[in-house]
């Protein structure tokens, strides 16, 4: 009888997420998008479109992902529920490209990316590919999970939702993150900031005039006093960097 009680629970616990999930979407499974701050940031005086790496964010029934487009690379970070970082380690995701001129859309498998011990930097899993050969005009992407956590398991129902995720988002040469981006800073970086202290433009001690605003300059991450910093930086990006940047085809 207890046992047949909490079978019954877990499934209306079930429901209502399902439920959530098509509310927040109103569209095909996994295709419902997120540009909130995460949970670190909520109330501060942030834009609201900013996300942790400059991609953008999607959420299925699983778990949420961040997708960044740089001109030669897509990268995917993974992302709990409540927005927390999650390591994309045994994760499995191969991106197909839906060409015009491709009778059978190529299929690219993502590499799962190892960080140095000690980065505050979160892994992701990435394919190689020039999207800047991409036609102007949107082209579909389709990504399939495999190996995802699964909160399913944890309720104790064992069903078709194991660890597997699919979407499809709408590619265009604009979602391609710029060489220096803005984006959301979050509890990772606190170290980050400790270590670098002082802002580089206006020499004062990070977070003593407001919010810190972090930029990638490329791969590298940079932080700044306060948004009036921003425009130096843009002007001539390698003076702020303690190490040359990584080429980048298209800033």
């Amino acid at each position: 009888m207890a046992r047949g009680f909490i079978f019954t629970v877990a499934v209306c616990a079930w429901v209502l997420c399902e439920a959530t999930a098509v509310g927040q979407g109103g569209g095909p499974r996994g295709s419902d998008r997120q540009n909130a701050p995460s949970n670190l940031d909520r109330g501060k005086a942030l834009p609201t479109n900013l996300t942790p790496h400059g991609g953008e964010y999607f959420k299925t029934e699983i778990n949420h992902y961040e997708i960044v487009f740089l001109p030669l690379q897509a990268r995917i970070y993974l992302f709990d529920e409540d927005m927390k970082p999650l390591t994309a380690r045994d994760v499995h995701v191969q991106m197909s490209l839906n060409l015009p001129s491709a009778n059978t859309p190529p299929k690219i498998p993502l590499q799962y990316v190892k960080l140095p011990q000690g980065t505050a930097e979160q892994d992701y899993v990435v394919a190689t590919f020039d999207f800047r050969q991409l036609p102007v005009r949107p082209t579909p992407v389709t990504f399939d999970f495999s190996g995802l956590p699964d909160r399913h398991k944890f309720l104790g129902i064992w069903d078709s939702h194991e660890g597997i995720a699919s979407f499809t988002l709408m590619f265009s040469p604009s979602k391609i993150r710029p060489y220096v981006a803005r984006v959301l800073p979050t509890e990772a970086d606190h170290n980050g900031i400790a270590r670098q202290m002082f802002c580089p433009v206006s020499k004062q001690m990070l977070g003593t005039t407001g919010l810190v605003v972090k930029l990638y300059i490329a791969d590298y991450p940079l932080y700044l006093a306060g948004e009036d910093c921003i425009a130096a930086v843009k002007q001539a990006p390698e003076k702020y960097l303690s190490q040359p940047a990584v080429p980048t085809p298209s800033r």
